[in-house]
């Protein structure tokens, strides 16, 4: 087996990993906040052990820091936003919103990067629109899940923009080890002043423990660790068709696992056509 090959196995081997996210924020019962407090602490301090058994801690200024710590932030908002989804619909329902991610990237990064709109762009956009309204307009018992999930994937294109200029300067497992670490924080914060930091978060069942620990260890740490070093063998080409595919991989899981509870309308299926096929598209003409 050659480099290329073990290293595009991987890579699906992380894509189905990150798909079981959303299995995972399903079977894990206590709220959205306190999954994300638990995720982001655990994974962010994983990260930090890993980096500091190779010693590539490096030092941030002050500014610095503010800045990955307020990217951080919205990272908690996403994940808080993504898990609300999946328990006000499903997680079929969650992945495909979230899969309208890269419409909003087609806007946001313009502004940041200060570029033209790519006319393309629009066209794909336009596609991704119509998916969501055909769900949309058909699935009502579902629409307070498809808005959050909306607003979680506006949410990652947000930060996925903004980590674009960050990484430009600082290496990616530190911004990753204080993003983490601040959406923690930050949820935490929330908890506090909401009453909801309290015994029942720390006195868990040991399914609930089992799960989380297993979506901020390998869903989380070990998928960043791994996915950062295929990233150095493969294209970006390569990497982003096989990211598009995750919402695919999980809602097939999704189905083997919860059954009936995910069988959606050919009306779903037919919009989250639309919108992953407009999503691998868009990667297809952006190579070209």
């Amino acid at each position: 087996m050659t480099e290329t090959t073990k290293n595009y196995l991987l890579l699906h081997l992380v894509v189905v990993i990150f798909g079981f996210t959303g299995i995972l924020g399903k079977l894990i019962t206590i709220d959205a906040e306190q999954l994300v407090f638990w995720r982001a602490g655990i994974g962010g301090l994983v990260i930090m052990v890993w980096l500091a058994l190779r010693g590539e801690i490096t030092a941030k200024s002050p500014s610095t820091l503010l800045k990955m710590a307020g990217v951080g932030l919205i990272v908690a908002a996403h994940w808080i936003t993504f898990f609300a989804s999946i328990k006000a619909s499903t997680v079929s329902v969650a992945l495909v919103m979230f899969a309208t991610a890269p419409m909003f990237v087609g806007i946001i990064e313009p502004i940041v990067f200060r570029r033209n709109i790519d006319p393309r762009e629009l066209v794909i956009s336009t596609i991704v629109l119509a998916g969501v309204g055909t769900i949309f307009s058909l699935d009502t018992d579902y629409q307070e899940g498809m808005i959050l999930g909306i607003i979680s994937a506006f949410l990652a294109a947000t930060f996925a923009t903004l980590n674009g200029v960050l990484v430009k300067q600082y290496d990616a497992s530190n911004i990753s080890m204080i993003e983490l670490l601040s959406a923690s924080i930050g949820t935490g914060i929330i908890l506090i002043f909401s009453g909801e930091f309290n015994s029942e978060m720390i006195y868990l069942s040991s399914t609930n423990w089992l799960w989380i620990t297993l979506l901020a260890v390998v869903a989380t740490s070990f998928a960043f660790i791994v996915s950062t070093h295929v990233m150095k063998v493969l294209t970006p080409f390569t990497t982003a068709i096989a990211i598009n595919l995750e919402p695919i991989y999980t809602i097939v899981i999704a189905l083997i696992i919860f059954g009936e509870e995910e069988v959606m309308g050919p009306n779903f299926y037919l919009g989250a056509s639309l919108i992953i096929g407009a999503v691998i598209i868009n990667t297809i003409i952006k190579k070209k």
